[in-house]
C-alpha cells in the first residue's frame, strides 16, 4: 500500500490519463459512448502523457534548478557561506546531474583537468570510482574518492525535502591517509633472539675460540638488524633484545630472515653450525605488550625445535625458518627440573588421568605407562585412557589386563573417565599436544589442571596446560618419561612389563634406532633394559601378521617416486587392524631407497585420509605438514584429510610445489 501511495504521488499525471482511458473502455464495452466522447478521451489520455513526459524530463529538471537558484539567492547569507566554503561542496538531483557547485569544488575540478568533465555535468562521470545510487533519496554511508593526487571522502549525501536533490560534502583525506601510513611504518616492534646451541658450540670448540665465535655472532646480529633499521640490545651471551618499527620488520619478513641462514656460515672451530630462534611481537598498545607477545613467540619457536623466526600478533602467528634438523641437547638439568615440576603437581591431587593420541601407538602407550608408574609411586589412582587398541599395542595390553599386579581399572575408555572424573583429579597428555588429537578431548574441558609431554612441534592453539613439556629434538615420548622416571624420585623403577612398553615405543619410533636417536636415546633404552626389559621379548611383541606385510609389500611395489627425490604411496586400509600404524611403517622403509629426501604414504580409513611423512635430513617434513593443516616432528610427521588418497597426493604435490618456488623446502 505504501509503494502505490508512493507512485501515485510521484506519477500523478500517469494516473490521470490511466483512469480515463478505464472510464472510456468500460463505457466502450457498454456500447453507450458515441464516436466524438471516444475522440475525446483519446485526446485527454494523450494530453495527459505528453504533459508528464514535457514535466518529467524538462519543467521538473528546470524547475529544481530554479528552486536551488532561488533558495540561495533568497538566503544570500547562506549562499555566500557555501561558496566561499573550503571544502568541495554540491548539488545534484536524482540523476546525477550538477545543479549547483561552491567554488571549492570548481577549482577542484580545474586543478586537475577535469574542465571536460564538469561541463558534462554529471557526478559519476566525475567521481567514475564510486557507483552512485542514484535512485536513493538518502545516501549516508562514507565512501573514498580521487581526484588527481588527492583523496577525498564523501562525508555526507541529504535529501532535501520531497525534490529528490542531494547535497554532497567533500572532505580532502590525503594527508590524513599519507599521516596513518608513516605512523603504521613507525609502528613499534618488540623482539627476543637466542642462540639456540650455544653452550653445544662451546663444547665442541676449544677455548680460545670461545671469544672470536661469540664475537661474530653478535657481529652479524649487530650487522642484520642495523640494515634493517633496528636497534640490538645483548643482556647475555646468547640472549638479545631486539627493537624496531613496522617498517624494519617488513624488511626481515621480506628476506625470509635470512640472518638464521647468515650465522650458520659461521666458522670459528666451531663443528657444528650456530642457529637461532628469533620472535617479534606487534600490533600491541605498548612495548610492554609486545615483549610479552615476543615472549610468547619465543616459546613457540623453542617448542618447535628453535632454528625459526616468529611474528606473533593478537590475531595471528607467522613462522619462519625451521628447516634443519635439529640435535638433541646433552644438559639434563632440563628434565630434572620438569620430573620435580610434576612431582609437586602430582602430590596436590588424588587421581591421575593418563591419555595420548586417538589410535595410540607404543609411543603414546608406553609413555601413558610410564606417568601410570610415577603416579603410583606417589600412591594415587592412576588411569589411562585407551578407547581404540591397535595392533601393535595389544600385544603388551593383553599382558597388562591378564597380569593380578594391575587393577582392573588401569585402562578406561573415554566414556567411563568422563562418567568417573572427580574434583582434585589431573590430566596429563602424552605424545600430543592438540586437544582435537587425544583420545577423549572432552575430557580436557573438566579441569584445568593438565600436563602435557610431547616430541611433536608445538603449534597454535594447542592444549592449554599448566605444565608443558615439548622437546622436538627428542627420538619420542618413551624418551622424554623415561628421562623424567629417572628423576622423579629416588629408587624408582619401571617393573619388567612396563619396561618393556615403554621401549616399545623408543623402538617404533626410532625404526630400531636408525633414526633421530641421540646419546640420551640410548642412555634411555639403557635404564629400561636394566629395569628389566626383555628386548627378545618386545621384538616378539612387535612382529607384524601377514596381512600387514603383504599390504607393505604392496604399498612398496606400487610407489612412486620423482625426479626430486620424492615418494609416494598408497597403503590399502582393508582387513588391517591398524592400517595407519602400517602406512607410517611404508613411509621409513621407503627412506631406504637411494635418493629419496621424504616419503609420502596415504592411507584412507572411513573417508578420510592419513597422510604419514617421513624424511631423514634433506627435508623438514613437519613444514610440509604444518601447511596442510597438521604437524609433527622435524622426520616425521602427519595430517588427517577428508577425501580419497587420489585427493590427498595431488594436494601434497602442490604444496610441494608451491613450497619450493618459495624457498621453504
Amino acid at each position: 500500500m505504501q509503494q502505490l501511495k508512493k507512485g501515485m504521488t510521484k506519477w500523478p499525471w500517469i494516473w490521470l490519463a490511466a483512469v480515463v482511458l478505464a472510464a472510456g473502455v468500460y463505457f466502450a464495452l457498454q456500447n453507450t459512448m458515441p464516436q466524438y466522447a471516444w475522440m475525446a478521451v483519446a485526446g485527454i489520455v494523450a494530453a495527459s502523457l505528453a504533459l508528464v513526459l514535457i514535466w518529467h524530463f524538462i519543467l521538473r529538471k528546470r524547475l529544481q534548478q530554479s528552486v536551488v537558484e532561488m533558495g540561495l539567492s533568497l538566503n544570500e547569507e547562506l549562499s555566500g557561506r557555501l561558496d566561499s566554503l573550503d571544502l568541495p561542496y554540491v548539488i545534484i538531483n536524482r540523476q546525477g546531474k550538477l545543479l549547483w557547485q561552491n567554488e571549492a569544488f570548481r577549482e577542484a575540478l580545474e586543478a586537475y583537468g577535469t574542465e571536460g568533465q564538469r561541463k558534462a555535468g554529471l557526478i559519476n562521470e566525475i567521481f567514475p570510482q564510486i557507483e552512485w545510487d542514484t535512485e536513493s533519496a538518502l545516501y549516508t554511508e562514507p565512501r573514498r574518492v580521487y581526484l588527481g593526487d588527492k583523496i577525498y571522502a564523501v562525508h555526507q549525501r541529504q535529501s532535501l525535502g520531497k525534490t529528490h536533490i542531494a547535497a554532497i560534502l567533500l572532505t580532502d583525506e590525503t594527508e590524513h591517509i599519507a599521516t596513518r601510513k608513516t605512523l603504521e611504518k613507525e609502528r613499534g616492534v618488540a623482539g627476543v633472539l637466542y642462540v639456540d646451541n650455544y653452550e653445544d658450540l662451546l663444547k665442541r670448540t676449544e677455548s680460545a675460540q670461545h671469544s672470536l665465535l661469540g664475537a661474530l655472532i653478535e657481529q652479524q646480529i649487530q650487522k642484520y638488524f642495523q640494515e634493517a633499521g633496528g636497534i640490538v640490545c645483548k643482556t647475555d651471551r646468547d640472549r638479545y633484545y631486539v627493537f624496531l618499527n613496522h617498517e624494519s620488520l617488513e624488511k626481515c619478513r621480506s628476506d625470509k630472515f635470512s640472518l638464521l641462514n647468515e650465522v650458520k656460515e659461521i666458522k670459528a672451530g666451531n663443528s657444528r653450525p650456530v642457529t637461532l630462534s628469533l620472535a617479534f611481537g606487534e600490533g600491541g598498545n605498548s612495548y610492554g605488550e609486545n615483549l610479552n607477545m615476543a615472549q610468547i613467540g619465543m616459546d613457540l619457536a623453542l617448542g618447535r625445535g628453535g632454528d625459526q623466526a616468529v611474528i606473533k600478533t593478537p590475531d595471528n602467528t607467522e613462522y619462519f625458518g625451521g628447516k634443519a634438523q635439529g640435535e638433541a641437547g646433552q644438559a639434563r638439568v632440563r628434565a630434572r627440573v620438569k620430573a620435580q615440576t610434576l612431582r609437586e603437581m602430582m602430590s596436590l591431587h588424588e587421581n591421575v588421568y593418563i591419555m595420548g593420541h586417538s589410535q595410540g601407538d607404543n609411543d603414546s602407550f608406553g609413555a601413558s605407562v610410564a606417568i601410570y608408574r610415577a603416579a603410583m609411586s606417589l600412591h594415587l589412582h592412576a588411569h589411562i585412557i585407551l578407547d581404540t587398541v591397535s595392533f601393535s599395542v595389544r600385544p603388551f595390553w593383553e599382558r597388562f589386563q591378564a597380569s593380578a599386579e594391575y587393577p582392573r581399572d588401569m585402562f578406561l575408555t573415554g566414556s567411563e573417565a568422563l562418567e568417573q572424573f572427580r574434583d582434585n583429579s589431573m590430566i596429563v597428555v602424552v605424545d600430543t599436544n592438540r586437544a582435537a588429537m587425544t583420545e577423549c578431548p572432552a575430557l580436557l574441558e573438566k579441569t584445568d589442571q593438565i600436563v602435557v609431554f610431547d616430541h611433536h612441534r608445538q603449534m597454535e592453539g594447542g592444549i592449554a596446560a599448566q605444565f608443558n613439556y615439548v622437546e622436538p629434538y627428542a627420538s619420542s615420548a618413551c624418551e622424554m618419561v623415561t628421562e623424567i622416571l629417572q628423576y622423579f624420585g629416588e629408587g624408582i623403577y619401571p617393573r619388567p612389563l612396563e619396561a618393556e612398553a615403554i621401549y616399545s615405543g623408543i623402538l617404533v619410533d626410532t625404526n630400531s634406532f636408525n633414526d633421530r636417536t641421540s646419546s640420551r636415546t640410548f642412555e634411555a633404552a639403557a635404564f629400561l633394559k636394566r629395569s628389566g626389559a626383555d628386548l627378545v621379548e618386545v621384538k616378539k611383541m612387535l612382529r607384524e601378521n601377514f596381512k600387514e606385510y603383504k599390504a607393505k609389500a604392496g604399498s612398496l611395489q606400487a610407489a612412486e617416486i620423482t625426479d626430486d627425490g620424492f615418494a609416494f604411496a598408497v597403503c590399502p586400509s582393508e582387513g588391517l587392524d591398524s592400517p595407519t600404524i602400517v602406512g607410517s611403517q611404508v613411509a621409513n622403509e621407503l627412506l631406504n631407497i637411494n635418493g629419496v629426501k621424504a616419503s609420502f604414504v596415504f592411507t584412507e580409513v572411513e573417508g578420510y585420509t592419513f597422510i604419514s611423512a617421513r624424511s631423514i635430513d634433506e627435508v623438514n617434513v613437519q613444514l610440509i605438514m604444518e601447511r596442510m593443516g597438521g604437524g609433527g616432528h622435524l622426520g616425521a610427521a602427519g595430517v588427517q584429510r577428508p577425501g580419497s588418497a587420489a585427493e590427498a597426493m595431488r594436494e601434497v604435490k602442490e604444496t610441494l610445489r608451491a613450497m619450493q618456488e618459495e624457498g621453504a623446502i
